[in-house]
C-alpha cells in the first residue's frame, strides 16, 4: 500500500482474540488482514431455552429431563459437525419445501500442518489487504477466506502509515505460511445481464474461454 492509504472500517473491535504469535522468525509468513466471522453456539440460550420449555409441557421432571435436554444438545452439535465438517454448505430456506443446500467437498487436508486432528479450517475472515516481507499491500476487493489459523490481536501502533489496518477499525491478522491452503470465496451479486450475458460478450471473455472455442471448432473445407 502506499500514499498511506486508509482502509475503511469494519465493525466494531474485535474481542477475545489470541495475542501476536512470535514464536521463530518464519521468512515465508504471510500476514492477512480482516474481519473474523462472528463465532455462535449450536445451541444458542434461545434454543435451550425451548428446549426445556417443551421438555417441561412433557411433564418431565429432575434428572431425566436435564439427561434428555443434554442428550438433544448433543445430538445437534453431531449432526452439525457431520454436515460442516470438510465441507461447504450453501443453503436458503423456503417455508414450505425446507432447506435447500448444496454441499461442496473442499480438496484441503483434514489436518493442520502441525498433525492436529481437530480439522484443518478454524476460522472465516473477509480479507482486505496482507503484508509480505515487510511490505503492505491492499486487496483488490475483499475476499472470504477459510483460513487454516486463528484470527490474532493487532498490536496498536504510533504510526498512522502502517499498513492502516488497526484494531479501533475492526481489524484483525492471521499469521499463515505461504504454502499452507485457504479457500478463497469470489462473491458477487447483480442481475442476470451483468452477471451472465455482459461478461461472455466477445471481448469480455477470458482467454480460455477463446481457447476452448478455438479448439472444439469444427473445421471449414476450403476451396
Amino acid at each position: 500500500m502506499s500514499d498511506c492509504c486508509c482502509p475503511p472500517g469494519v465493525g466494531p473491535e474485535p474481542k477475545g482474540l489470541s495475542d501476536p504469535r512470535y514464536d521463530s522468525y518464519n521468512p515465508s509468513e504471510v500476514r492477512l488482514y480482516g474481519r473474523p466471522a462472528i463465532p455462535h453456539p449450536i445451541v444458542s440460550k434461545e434454543g435451550s431455552q425451548r428446549i426445556d420449555e417443551a421438555l417441561g409441557r412433557a411433564e418431565m421432571r429432575g434428572e431425566d429431563r436435564e439427561a434428555l435436554s443434554a442428550t438433544i444438545k448433543e445430538l445437534l452439535e453431531l449432526q452439525f459437525v457431520k454436515l460442516y465438517q470438510q465441507r461447504l454448505i450453501f443453503g436458503v430456506f423456503d417455508p414450505q419445501i425446507g432447506i435447500i443446500q448444496l454441499p461442496v467437498e473442499i480438496n484441503i487436508p483434514s489436518k493442520n500442518y502441525r498433525g492436529d486432528d481437530s480439522g484443518y479450517i478454524k476460522s472465516i475472515g473477509v480479507i482486505y489487504g496482507y503484508a509480505y516481507e515487510g511490505h503492505c499491500y491492499k486487496l483488490p476487493k475483499p475476499q472470504i477466506m477459510y483460513l487454516p489459523s486463528e484470527p490474532r490481536a493487532i498490536l496498536g501502533s504510533d504510526c498512522g502509515c502502517d499498513c492502516g489496518y488497526v484494531p479501533e477499525l475492526g481489524y484483525a491478522v492471521w499469521q499463515i505460511d505461504k504454502l499452507e491452503r485457504v479457500i478463497a470465496l469470489d462473491v458477487r451479486s447483480d442481475d442476470v445481464k451483468t452477471l451472465v450475458l455482459d461478461e461472455n460478450l466477445p471481448g469480455n471473455r477470458s482467454p480460455m474461454a477463446y481457447a476452448q472455442t478455438m479448439a472444439l471448432a469444427p473445421q471449414r473445407h476450403r476451396d
